[in-house]
């Protein structure tokens, strides 16, 4: 059994490992794995064609291998650009496709050359390689919870598209040196291995990103509130003692606004739940509109919300506390009418969140008592 036969029978293994791998992903509902999966399928007959290439038919081992592996990485990069919600040109790939197989029908019966094939694929699969590369970097840009799996795509996008390149002049500068993909010469192994190991290492970049996009949902749903957005709870409460930790150690100000909708449980009586959940929705949408960068907005429970101020005093806090009242202060005409009554107080030395929320709940009862629709600051 020669070298290069047995990489493309490794490497045939390699893209059923992915495939099985994108079968387990596929239930996340990721864009993109599909063509992934597809791309692996194509590759895999690919490569065993190429194995047996001297045993099958020329039509077989030259046109359907080779188009079958174009095919492969054409819906590699589909896959990228699906994932990214990006516009995949599927006519254009389809006739570039075309066009490969083309080239090489004509470098086998026009014009008999395994150097002219082995350029018409490596200029595709160069120009595929950057396609991906470009997808990928135009993404980055985004912030991304991890960025790591975005540049080692980038990085075996651009080994791919340099290989391929070299492979382009090393066929170009010789005549006939070379005959098949099988021939144990040391340029063929080179292009034969670093070739086949390109779209596995592809494949592993993209479920390195789906992977990040999965952690980056899980963590999204156990952080947020799933009706309205929100903070959690729990992650609202993370997110304030680290930042009076740090308003301690730099003697500055924190404030805590805790609001609730007036008469909500009368709306959910009247109107129905649904009526209700449209109010908690609306009611966050409106608020995120008036709270500043860096303040956090979070559902404590039920209709109750909270919403801590770094670096802010109790005058400025009241301020933003009475636009809020305004910003929340909904008419009828505007949809299903509703106002909010709010408490604020002010961090007090070595105290604890669940020590500032106590005193704004108490806040916020006055303000239930005293009429509604109304701000009240904590006791002095």
């Amino acid at each position: 059994m020669s070298s290069a036969l047995t990489i493309f029978l490794i490497a045939a293994l390699l893209c059923i490992a992915m495939l099985l791998m994108l079968r387990y992903f596929m239930r996340s509902g990721i864009a993109g794995i599909r063509e992934w999966g597809y791309a692996n399928l194509l590759a895999c007959i690919a490569f065993i064609l190429y194995a047996f290439g001297r045993e099958l038919p020329p039509l077989i081992a030259y046109e359907a291998a080779n188009v079958l592996y174009a095919a492969a990485s054409a819906f590699m990069l589909a896959g990228f650009q699906r994932f990214f919600a990006r516009p995949s040109r599927k006519m254009v790939l389809s006739g570039t496709v075309l066009a490969v197989g083309l080239g090489i029908a004509f470098f086998h019966y026009v014009r008999d050359s395994f150097d002219g094939r082995s350029i018409v694929v490596s200029l595709f699969q160069a120009a595929i390689a950057l396609g991906i590369g470009m997808t990928v970097l135009r993404a980055i840009k985004v912030k991304r919870r991890s960025r790591y799996p975005y540049h080692f795509t980038m990085a075996m996008a651009l080994v791919v598209a340099l290989g391929h390149l070299l492979r382009v002049a090393v066929h170009m500068g010789q005549s006939g040196d070379m005959t098949s993909l099988l021939q144990p010469s040391p340029w063929n192994l080179f292009f034969v291995s670093a070739g086949t190991m390109a779209l596995p290492a592809l494949t592993l970049g993209g479920v390195m990103m789906v992977h990040d996009v999965m952690l980056a949902k899980a963590e999204h749903a156990a952080n947020r509130d799933f009706l309205t957005g929100a903070w959690s709870r729990r992650a609202f409460f993370a997110l304030a003692e680290v930042d009076l930790k740090r308003a301690r150690r730099s003697h500055r100000d924190v404030s805590l606004l805790l609001f609730d909708v007036d008469h909500f449980k009368a709306i959910n009586d009247s109107l129905g739940h649904a009526a209700g959940d449209r109010v908690l929705v609306d009611a966050v949408a409106r608020a995120e509109g008036v709270i500043r960068n860096g303040d956090y907005l979070g559902r404590i429970g039920g209709e109750e919300f909270a919403v801590l101020l770094p670096e802010t005093g109790i005058d400025a806090a009241l301020a933003v506390a009475e636009r809020l009242r305004a910003g929340l202060q909904v008419r009828a005409d505007e949809g299903i009418e509703f106002t909010v009554s709010i408490g604020v107080a002010v961090l007090r030395h070595e105290e604890s969140v669940a020590d500032m929320m106590r005193r704004a709940d108490a806040a916020l009862y006055r303000a239930k008592i005293g009429g509604r629709n109304r701000v009240e600051r904590e006791l002095a």
